[in-house]
């Protein structure tokens, strides 16, 4: 027997049917294009990385920011201050700066309390001729003289003036009493000292006492002259309390 060869099943086909293509539903990525300005992007951005690092070195102390003890050069600085010890004494500082501290002695003045006494000078000294007065004397005299008042202006007699120190090479210590002396008053008074009429000042002192030595006024320094003219010094005195 003879083989027949299979027959082949035609395939219907569709003269209506239009083949179509599917159409494919990934998209191809398109490349991105860079954006223009990135320079001035870039600067910005390191201005703020800038700025973040200075507010945390500010914050934190970091840099030429610390605080704490390091880096820093010491500097001495001296303080005079007054202690009655009189001890000189380093103060710490808890910080990196060193301060001397000099401490000096105390110096303490005393001050003297001026005593109040009852009788002062009534107005300055006044200077004459001995002429005026002790025409006898001459020019060779020094005269110290004048009077003693109360407080009502009332002349006391018997109160003691003292004249002391030194004048023209001479120490000068001598006594009198108000009253003796009538040519300058009821409680007039004198000193008569020959070959000294020069001048000084501060070097001869006069001084009113009470009957028994002690002082009434404070001592006053006279002036003198050197002069015929003045050759007669008033001194008068006055009670003030």
């Amino acid at each position: 027997m003879g083989h027949t060869p299979p027959s082949r099943k035609p395939t219907p086909t569709n003269r209506y049917s239009v083949q179509k293509s599917v159409p494919n539903m990934a998209t191809p990525r398109q490349p991105q294009q860079h954006k223009k300005g990135g320079v001035g992007g870039f600067i910005f951005t390191l201005f703020i990385l800038a700025g973040v690092v200075w507010l945390l070195m500010l914050i934190f102390g970091w840099g030429p920011y610390k605080t704490g003890e390091e880096g820093l050069t010491p500097t001495v600085s001296k303080t005079a201050a007054i202690s009655a010890t009189g001890t000189a004494t380093a103060t710490p500082n808890p910080g990196s700066t060193i301060t001397a501290v000099s401490v000096l002695p105390a110096t303490v003045t005393i001050t003297p309390t001026r005593e109040i006494f009852p009788y002062q000078l009534s107005g300055d000294p006044e200077a004459f001729s001995s002429d005026l007065l002790r025409p006898g004397l001459g020019c060779d005299w020094l005269v110290i003289a004048g009077q003693v008042w109360d407080l009502t202006g009332k002349e006391v007699p018997g109160m003691t003036l003292h004249l002391f120190g030194e004048i023209g090479g001479y120490s000068i210590d001598q006594t009198t009493v108000s009253g003796r002396a009538k040519v300058y008053g009821d409680s007039g008074y004198e000193f008569a000292l020959e070959n000294v009429v020069v001048d000084s000042d501060g070097t001869l002192f006069i001084q009113l006492l009470d009957s028994d030595g002690s002082a009434l006024s404070t001592p006053y320094a006279i002036e003198t002259f050197a002069d015929c003219q003045k050759n007669l010094i008033l001194i008068n005195f006055k009670q003030v309390r």
